[in-house]
């Protein structure tokens, strides 16, 4: 096992990076992958590449991690007038990227503040077209969705986040 944990890691890492802002949700959702890869094991299937798999593991980790945060935020407590959350709580530890380029990275969490408004799926969708690289084909193949209810669906997120865009003037 430590084997195949210390293959794919960094892969695991890249994509999932796409999906958290924190180093603890990131490091948590590696080892979720990881835990989901142990349990599935009996189901891979040898004539398919394990890189793909496990690959297609974290993104659907990804996409949970996703729909657990849109939950919470529904269900969260709005913070009381003339008080400051964030002077209780200590400062979340952004999440490290692989890349080295600091002015990337500001980037890709700017993306990510934007993307976090967004429903779960549009999020998942966007992520994995945009930021890692998938097809629309792999993506509909991937979450069981038709191949033109997937184009759709990404029209309609790029257009949400137009939107967002517009309404904050970051066209």
């Amino acid at each position: 096992m430590a084997i195949l944990v210390r293959r794919h890691s960094p892969a695991v890492t890249r994509l999932l990076w796409k999906f958290v802002r924190t180093q603890s949700d990131l490091e948590d959702l590696v080892q979720d992958t990881f835990l989901r890869m142990v349990k599935g094991l009996p189901q891979w299937r040898s004539e398919q590449p394990f890189s793909h798999w496990i690959l297609r593991i974290a993104a659907n980790t990804g996409r949970d991690y996703f729909r657990r945060h849109a939950v919470r935020r529904r269900w969260m407590v709005e913070p009381k007038a003339g008080t400051n959350e964030e002077d209780d709580a200590s400062p979340a530890i952004e999440a490290s990227d692989p890349q080295p380029d600091p002015a990337a990275r500001a980037a890709a969490n700017e993306i990510k503040e934007l993307l976090e408004t967004l429903p779960a799926d549009d999020r998942a969708l966007l992520t994995l077209y945009h930021l890692q690289g998938w097809g629309l084909v792999e993506i509909a193949r991937h979450f069981g969705w038709t191949h033109a209810a997937t184009k759709l669906r990404a029209w309609r997120a790029r257009r949400r986040l137009r939107e967002l865009l517009i309404s904050i003037n970051m066209t």
